[in-house]
């Protein structure tokens, strides 16, 4: 009473309470990280730029300027990748609507600028706020991508 039932392909089905537990835990993850004050936040994207340094050269970028701007850039495209991900899960293939989900795609990020322009040092964007939408594009879409391939293939009867 009250289990998944297995699933075809992939084993035991993950409960849709947890995989709502991990969205919201996510959120709550991304939104922490916006409460850090400027200074922390620069010093932290410093220490990922400095790591990054050598790659980013290879590719032209010497600036240290520049290199801190694509980490936080970048920072922000991946956290709401993994946040459209999640939310792609929430879904069960080829049930319920879409559209809940990808307006908590907005919600989020929208809630995240908002936070920053409380926190000393930090500053709202509304181009911060569309790279998260399309990170959370790009990770409802690889979701799909995957569960379109992984249907498309010829299954073994048994």
């Amino acid at each position: 009473m009250g289990e998944d039932k297995p699933s075809h392909s992939t084993g035991p089905r993950i409960a849709a309470w947890v995989r709502w537990l991990a969205v919201a835990a996510w959120a709550c993850f991304v939104w922490s990280r916006s409460l850090c004050d400027g200074p922390e936040s620069s010093a932290q994207s410093n220490v990922v730029a400095e790591l990054l340094r050598p790659a980013l050269a290879a590719l032209g970028v010497h600036e240290f300027s520049a290199c801190t701007f694509i980490v936080r850039k970048a920072a922000h495209f991946l956290e709401y990748l993994v946040l459209g991900v999640l939310l792609a899960l929430t879904r069960e293939e080829g049930t319920g609507p879409l559209w809940p989900r990808a307006l908590l795609g907005v919600l989020v990020p929208s809630a995240d600028e908002t936070i920053q322009l409380f926190v000393p040092g930090r500053s709202g964007q509304i181009a911060d706020i569309a790279l998260d939408c399309c990170g959370v594009a790009c990770g409802m879409a690889l979701v799909a991508a995957i569960r379109g391939t992984r249907s498309a293939r010829p299954r073994c009867r048994r």
